[in-house]
This record gives structure tokens, C-alpha cells and sequence, in this order.
């Protein structure tokens, strides 16, 4: 099985020839060169199928540009799918997902169950305040939390387990797990993303805790669309749970890991 990332929360992985893409999302301009976003397109529209965690519009935004008018069919919970059809996606490409369902995609058996959204506390909103990208370019932080405002998560995110080729991975695509959910531990592999509040290191601790992941891999690190984000260090952290006895270490963009 192989795993890729390409920046933000956006997995793409690979059994037997058959794709899922996770939460496909192109760098928004001016912080990524075009080339390197045409080459992440590409990339992005081998998936056979798309799974999106939640509804915010750097995990969906670019799903109609990507997908419209393809066989690829999108599985989603109700309120991306409403956000999808309003941005021109056909009802018909559209699959509406719960938690406690279970299907099938090529060699891919997928779980899915109720996850929770970080929440952004008062530090990283006064981090985001006061950063020097936010006196520079004060309306694109104004046009970020305009698109978050139409992008609506809606308590919905969710947390998948993939099991494909005797191996199991679960993903989230934010920072917190659902207090009312038992979720399965020991899983091979935890792609975990890095960024959300004012302290990541200290937030994803009771979720390993909780999960006892054989191996973690960190995502969404990434400055994508600053003022709103910012590099995340992740040396230091990994460094500790390799000394804990955990394997750990941010995805790089664009490398092949083997499963």
C-alpha cells in the first residue's frame, strides 16, 4: 500500500492499483508556484474515489475544479455535500456518509466514525492577530474567514480507518476525537494533523494516548494560507515519541511511503 501527501490535510493512497484521495486541496495563489500546483492536479485526479473529513473549504474547495463532470464519486456527511452541489457538483457524483458505515472501494475497506473539529482556542487566535502577514495582507485574512464562514463545518468531522493489504490506517483530518465514540487502537499507522491551536504538541497527546497507534505520520504542518496558518515545528515532537518508542515523522510532500 502507498501513501502520499500533498500539503494540508491532503492524503492520497494506493492499493492495487485503485486510489483514494483524502481531502484534496490546491494551495491557494501567490504562496505556491502554478507549477507545482498543476503537478498536485495531476495527481489529485488519478483518485478513483474522494473521501472528505469535514466541510472546511481547504479540504473541499477544490473537489468541483478537480472533479466535475468525472466518474470520481465523492463520500462526504450532508452538510460538504450541500456545499458541494451549491458549487455546481451533481447530486448524482455525491455519496452521503455517516458514522458506523462501512463499504468497500477496490481493495479498500473503509470505517467511518465521529471525529471532532480542534478548537481554536485564545492563542492561536491571537498568534494569527498579531503576525506580521496580517498587517501585510489584511484582506486575505478577510476573504480566509469569509470562505471558512461559507464552508461550514457543522459538527461533522470525521475519523476513518482504512484496511487494506493486512493493514490498518486511521486519518484524521482535524484534532480531536468524539468523547462518546469508541474507536479501535493499535492501528499501523495514524496520520495525524499538526496545526489548530495554540500548543499541537500538547492537543494530540490524548488522542495517542487514546489510539495507541503503531506509527505516526503528522500532516496540515503546513503554512498553506498564512495569515490563517503557520509553519508548525515538528522536530521536537517527533523526536520525543521516537524516544517514547513510537515511529514518528511529518509527511514530506509529494515522497511515496510504502505501508
Amino acid at each position: 500500500m502507498k501513501l502520499s501527501w500533498h500539503g494540508t490535510a491532503s492524503i492520497l493512497l494506493e492499493s492495487e492499483g485503485y486510489r483514494i484521495a483524502f481531502d484534496p486541496f490546491l494551495t491557494i495563489p501567490l504562496h505556491e508556484t502554478t507549477c507545482r500546483r498543476k503537478l498536485h492536479a495531476v495527481k489529485y485526479r488519478t483518485a478513483d474515489s474522494v473521501l472528505v473529513t469535514h466541510g472546511h473549504f481547504d479540504h473541499i474547495l477544490d473537489i468541483p475544479r478537480l472533479y466535475q463532470k468525472s466518474d470520481t464519486l465523492i463520500y462526504a456527511t450532508s452538510a460538504p455535500c450541500k456545499t458541494l452541489m451549491k458549487r455546481g457538483m451533481e447530486r448524482e457524483q455525491l455519496r452521503v456518509i455517516i458514522p458506523g458505515a462501512t463499504f468497500q472501494l477496490g481493495n479498500f475497506t473503509i470505517r467511518v466514525y465521529q471525529g471532532r473539529h480542534c478548537r481554536f482556542d485564545l492563542g492561536i487566535m491571537l498568534k494569527t492577530i498579531f503576525k506580521w502577514d496580517t498587517f501585510l495582507y489584511p484582506k486575505r485574512l478577510y476573504e480566509l474567514i469569509k470562505l471558512n464562514r461559507l464552508y461550514a463545518e457543522n459538527g461533522e468531522t470525521l475519523f476513518y480507518e482504512i484496511e487494506a493489504e493486512g493493514k490498518r490506517i486511521q486519518l484524521l483530518g482535524s484534532m480531536g476525537l468524539d468523547i462518546n465514540t469508541a474507536y479501535p487502537t493499535g492501528a499501523d499507522v495514524l496520520i495525524l494533523p499538526f496545526q489548530g491551536t495554540s500548543d499541537p504538541a500538547r492537543t494530540v497527546v490524548p488522542i495517542i494516548n487514546k489510539l495507541q497507534p503503531k506509527r505516526i505520520y503528522l500532516d496540515h504542518y503546513d503554512n498553506t494560507f498564512p495569515p490563517m496558518t503557520r509553519h508548525i515545528d515538528t522536530v521536537e515532537f517527533t523526536a520525543k515519541l521516537l524516544r517514547s518508542g513510537i515511529p514518528a515523522a511529518a509527511l514530506k510532500r509529494g515522497k511515496v511511503y510504502e505501508i
